[in-house]
């Protein structure tokens, strides 16, 4: 659709209105008690287009589906799950991967979802979620001799002028992904009845990587993250300060970002593993050690779920952490690089035990 000038200036009205409203958000949801925006409907996803003043890059339009569950209720206040595709994808196809927005429609405690689309600055037109810088705190992100490597060449983003393919770490725009999140959920807060304490990350792949890169500067916001198919670039695990609950998935057969070093390439810096295009990945057991380490968590011991044993799942889980206000758990399964138990129609309930963990994990 072509915008004719009058159109172009009610735009942008409406979104330096939205802007305007993000910074003055109170510490209860102002969107509660207010009928759903124009567009919005219990059981339905809706594309929102919001112009943002990155801090990094300046004034730029981003994008995100709200999904309104069935059981919505503008007088109730309603968690709120968000959920980040992988490296190549977008929010439409995470929507019908992950299948959160079925379990929030489901579930007896409904939740509204959120699924933003990455960055699509590159020659393909993918999404991508920034995550990590070349060098990083403990040094270089990857193995910057990329033509090592059979798939060694990075795709460089417009948003990061000084990306060598050849050379650059980059994962993988250089937009502020932690900043869009922190407005994503202000604006729900405004135009929705959003429950504070109760605000969820997802995201599969280059999502959990941000779910992980993120949750140190956004401990005030988030209760849970529930990654799946991911681990920390090097330097980028640091565990947040405040109580946030881990909910990991991670295939063991998962060779994309490797699980261990059975599934490297080798050894990197910092203990960390090479994966097949050279980036340098914490291992898994050092991610939880840091984790229920810093966080003074007790166990481990077997978090049983309905799923135990389906295509290997298990799970065991740290309690006590934070002085008894968070937990972290840990699930494998015979998977690789995906959503666990092996086909789409059973996405679902991998969703189904992620929400049944982040909505008894709350904001103390």
């Amino acid at each position: 659709m072509v915008l004719d000038t009058g159109m172009r200036k009610c735009l942008l009205f409406a979104l330096i209105t939205i802007i305007s409203c993000w910074a003055t958000v109170s510490a209860n949801s102002t969107g509660c008690g207010n009928d759903l925006p124009h567009g919005f409907y219990p059981g339905k996803s809706e594309e929102v287009h919001v112009l943002i003043p990155d801090p990094l890059l300046g004034y730029v339009e981003r994008s995100f589906y709200v999904h309104i569950p069935l059981a919505y209720n503008k007088d109730i206040s309603t968690p709120l799950v968000l959920d980040f595709h992988g490296y190549m994808s977008n929010a439409q196809s995470q929507e019908n991967d992950s299948r959160f927005i079925e379990v929030a429609d489901t579930d007896k405690d409904p939740f509204i979802v959120v699924t933003p689309n990455g960055m699509s600055d590159n020659e393909y037109g993918f999404g991508s979620w920034n995550c990590s810088k070349t060098v990083g705190p403990k040094g270089p992100t990857c193995d910057r001799n990329r033509g090592a490597y059979e798939y060694g060449a990075i795709i460089c983003c417009d948003s990061c002028p000084e990306c060598d393919p050849n050379y650059s770490c980059d994962f993988a725009s250089c937009y502020d992904d932690v900043y869009f999140t922190r407005k994503i959920v202000d604006y729900v807060s405004t135009n929705f009845c959003l429950d504070h304490a109760s605000v969820h990350h997802s995201g599969i792949s280059n999502g959990g990587l941000f779910s992980y890169y993120m949750i140190s500067q956004l401990a005030d916001i988030f209760a849970s993250i529930a990654p799946v198919a991911a681990s920390p670039l090097n330097g980028y695990g640091e565990v947040p300060s405040q109580p946030v609950s881990l909910f990991d998935i991670h295939g063991v057969n998962d060779d994309v970002i490797p699980i261990d070093l059975d599934h490297a390439e080798r050894e990197g810096p910092e203990n960390t593993l090479v994966s097949y295009d050279g980036f340098y990945y914490m291992a898994k057991n050092d991610t939880l050690t840091s984790w229920v380490t810093e966080s003074g968590c007790l166990g481990p011991e077997k978090y049983e779920t309905p799923m135990d044993g389906q295509t290997g799942w298990q799970c065991q889980i740290w309690t006590g952490c934070h002085n008894g206000q968070s937990e972290t758990v840990a699930c494998t399964a015979d998977h690789g690089h995906d959503y666990p138990f092996g086909a789409i129609d059973l996405y679902v309930e991998g969703a189904r035990l992620m929400w049944h963990f982040m909505k008894n994990h709350r904001k103390v």
